[in-house]
């Protein structure tokens, strides 16, 4: 008996090792050395939050640098997230979640150049939008303003930026995509047209490409400043960033607009003290379950990023 245990701890101990090197030389065939955090699983091994908007991954995450945007992809195994550069620029930052444990934040592949910033995922996970100040082509200077572009998943890794053509990118700026489970994609833009200083677009997929925009309309758009437009998976209702209203807590708030039966959306309304301050609440972004809204805020300090419960949204769908 005793020999068969000996025996068997040595296969445990021999299958332990095998998987471990597997593991060690799949990161360094990566061309790569990972670094951990010792943050785990799920979000990151975070403390849920209620319905009192809390930071998220204090120290990693949100740290004393001015961080923005914040999006999981669909399988919880990748997390992005912008940061603001000395001088202005912005760079994407991605985190991954190997073996259950979360790796450090570094610059994403296709960020290492030029300005890079406001990232939504697809909901099958197949396609990343982001907003660029990257040329057309190796002949056209750095645009003045922003483009939307995509990447596609090639395997483990993110593919070459794709420029959304000129129907999405009519304006001098456009950026802060948001995708529905349709693919219609959301976005905010300065161009001819425009209600006010920037306006909310909304452009429908089809025949592999999108079509030309349509302006919401002053349910939603007004003579102030909206943009950082998130949607839901289903189109029910939207949350975007307004600055300049008279309504506003502070230099600028979440607003929530419902889609009626017939289409029309509801005029935005703000979403309240709890989640609005008097410094700027902005970049609004739903986790792929639903369960919880990450927004950037800069109460305190240079901007971090918070989270709280959904449940928060949907009271205040029920009240109107």
């Amino acid at each position: 008996m005793l020999h068969e245990s000996v025996k068997g701890t040595r296969l445990v101990l021999f299958f332990l090792i095998v998987v471990v090197s597997t593991i060690f030389l799949c990161v360094r065939s990566s061309g790569e050395d990972i670094k951990f955090t010792d943050l785990y699983g799920d979000y990151m091994g975070q403390k849920p939050p209620g319905l009192t908007p809390e930071i998220f991954a204090p120290g990693v995450v949100s740290t004393e640098k001015r961080e923005l945007n914040s999006v999981f992809t669909p399988d919880g195994n990748e997390f992005f997230f912008s940061y603001s550069k000395p001088g202005g620029e912005y760079t994407i930052m991605v985190m991954r979640r190997i073996n259950n444990r979360w790796t450090i934040p570094k610059v994403v592949v296709f960020s290492k150049e030029f300005s890079n910033v406001d990232m939504c995922v697809s909901y099958d996970g197949k396609k990343l939008f982001f907003g660029s100040n990257r040329p057309l082509n190796e002949k056209s200077t750095v645009k003045d303003g922003f483009d939307i572009w995509m990447v596609k998943k090639e395997g483990q890794e993110w593919g070459k930026p794709i420029n959304l053509g000129p129907e999405v990118n009519a304006g001098r700026h456009q950026i802060y995509p948001s995708v529905a489970r349709n693919e219609t994609l959301y976005f905010q833009s300065r161009r001819e047209g425009n209600v006010g200083g920037s306006d909310i677009y909304r452009s429908e997929y089809g025949s592999g490409q999108y079509k030309k925009p349509k302006n919401l309309g002053r349910a939603i758009n007004t003579e102030a400043n909206e943009g950082d437009v998130c949607v839901a998976p289903d189109e029910s209702f939207l949350i975007i960033s307004c600055s300049g209203r008279p309504d506003s807590y502070g230099k600028g708030d979440l607003y929530i607009s419902i889609r009626q039966k017939d289409g029309s959306w509801s005029y935005a309304e703000n979403m309240g003290e709890t989640i609005n301050s008097s410094e700027t609440e902005y970049c609004p972004m739903l986790s792929p379950d639903g369960k919880y809204l990450f927004f950037t805020s800069r109460k305190s300090g240079n901007g971090d990023i918070y989270w709280v419960d959904a449940r928060s949204i949907q009271k205040l769908r029920q009240k109107k």
